[in-house]
């Protein structure tokens, strides 16, 4: 949020949106300190967006992100979108260039709902895919699912499931059909958050723009120190 509001700011003075698809509460809880943190709303609001749209479709979260987002003194450029963002994706029309932060608990997002979003704007995605903890883990109920299963939407349908053989071609094909989308200057670039415990990748973070420069941003902040770690660090 940071490069990207700085580094594009002269270029689209006052038409820079912020788009939260799952915009939570505001506020995180972490289980193991028992202590709370700005969320992605909040920590966005910090940042020089001229218009933030924040969609959320539970009702407890809802009210307190109202509470909390009506206490900001950037409350006139907020807009929150009550609802499934699947659902009432046509509700949200972003302002000049666009960062649309999509983190649902599971493979919640369409494909088609991206499609919408995206057609005709210029619009960089920020999204985590939930790999093992939902894709891999379930892959092969959604394949005995066929076109009802959550996997087909999050594909965007039209799945050759002898093809798509398992969790890690689902992956590939979702990739090549984001670049299908105008998302052909940029590459992906994989952010693999690992548990804990036990080491082993649980979801991926992801990013795509329609202009170079959008790349620029995220190999600077991805770029690892002289230890080999991300200076972008992701728990």
């Amino acid at each position: 949020m940071d490069i990207f509001t700085r580094g594009m700011k002269a270029k689209w003075q006052n038409r820079l949106s912020y788009i939260d698809l799952f915009a939570g509460p505001g506020r995180c809880l972490i289980r193991d300190t028992n202590s709370e943190v700005d969320g992605s709303p909040l920590i966005a609001l910090s940042h020089e967006f001229s218009k933030y749209i924040l969609v959320e479709e539970n009702p407890e979260n809802l009210r307190a992100l109202r509470q909390r987002c009506g206490k900001s003194p950037k409350h006139r450029s907020i807009q929150i979108i009550e609802g499934d963002c699947n659902a009432v994706i046509d509700k949200v029309v972003p302002d000049g260039l666009s960062l649309t932060f999509i983190d649902p608990t599971g493979i919640d997002i369409h494909f088609d709902t991206i499609r919408k979003l995206a057609f005709g704007r210029a619009v960089d995605l920020l999204m985590t895919v939930q790999f093992g903890m939902d894709m891999k883990r379930n892959f092969e109920q959604f394949k005995k699912q066929g076109s009802h299963s959550k996997l087909w939407k999050f594909l965007g349908g039209n799945v050759d499931w002898s093809v798509v053989r398992d969790a890690n071609a689902a992956l590939e094909l979702f990739k090549e059909r984001i670049k299908g989308l105008g998302y052909k200057t940029a590459e992906f670039r994989e952010i693999v958050v690992r548990n804990v415990q036990r080491n082993v990748p649980m979801y991926f973070l992801f990013f795509a723009s329609k202009n170079p420069k959008g790349l620029e941003f995220w190999n600077k902040i991805t770029a690892r120190d002289e230890t080999g770690q991300y200076q972008l660090e992701f728990f």
